[in-house]
């Protein structure tokens, strides 16, 4: 009954463990939760608007898990573990990339940044995806954040090794986790995924579409609180003070 929870109380643990470790990157992944929740919960009402046919939708085209007040239903995919969800891996996917190369996002706001058109991008191209094929919403997820990524990388060439990492990374600890939960509740994929409406294929027990999930999701997510407002991913270290040419030549001479 409570499985769904209980996995997203996992990912609250990874986020707490994050923002402990890294004190400096909580505005950061706050900012890039509550940013990713609203933004898939409006893409969410969007897929909505544009199928009413419930094969098309997240709960039954997808999956079915029970949930709280049996929202998930009620709504066709959208519960408060959904939204407890979405928050969680929005955050942990813009902060594991600085966390695991301890990089440091600058402190400097840039005004001049072109911001928005990537997700503009990966909206639209989602949106014509999901309207012209039979695939159901959780391919309109991973059609928009592939397209939403490679838009932003294309507008930001310095983002596009911490686009690429985020996305490697944040799929490997979704897999994880995914085989930590599938061993606490061996018989939840059987009882309610329904994989006979997506590609049939597994991986280490977990359907491809999660891997394709989580690792567009890395791709879109993790570069994007630079993107939005930092001219770069992360700062250099530098080894001491610089000196000044001239002086030092003086000091030669």
């Amino acid at each position: 009954m409570y499985a769904y929870l209980i996995g997203t109380i996992g990912l609250a643990i990874i986020f707490s463990s994050l923002c402990f470790i890294r004190r400096d990157l909580r505005r950061v992944m706050v900012y890039s939760g509550l940013f990713y929740l609203f933004f898939m919960t409006a893409v969410f009402l969007l897929s909505k608007f544009l199928s009413s046919d419930p094969a098309k939708a997240i709960t039954p085209g997808y999956w079915g898990p029970p949930s709280i007040l049996d929202l998930n239903k009620r709504t066709g995919g959208l519960g408060i573990e959904d939204v407890l969800y979405m928050f969680f891996v929005g955050a942990i996917a813009a902060g594991l990339y600085e966390v695991i190369f301890d990089s440091k996002i600058s402190k400097r706001a840039s005004k001049t940044l072109k911001k928005g058109h990537a997700l503009l991008v990966g909206l639209v191209a989602g949106s014509l995806i999901f309207i012209l094929t039979p695939l159901n919403a959780v391919y309109f997820f991973i059609f928009l954040q592939l397209f939403g990524a490679i838009a932003l990388v294309w507008q930001r060439r310095d983002l596009i090794a911490h686009s690429l990492a985020g996305g490697l990374f944040f799929m490997l600890l979704y897999g994880v986790l995914f085989l930590i939960f599938n061993f606490l509740f061996p018989t939840f994929l059987d009882n309610y995924y329904h994989l006979q409406r997506t590609s049939h294929i597994m991986v280490l027990g977990i359907p491809l579409e999660e891997f394709l999930y989580s690792f567009t999701l890395g791709l879109m997510w993790a570069p994007i609180y630079e993107y939005e407002y930092r001219d770069k991913d992360k700062k250099r270290r530098s080894s001491g003070p610089r000196r000044n040419s001239r002086t030092a030549g003086a000091t030669i001479r």
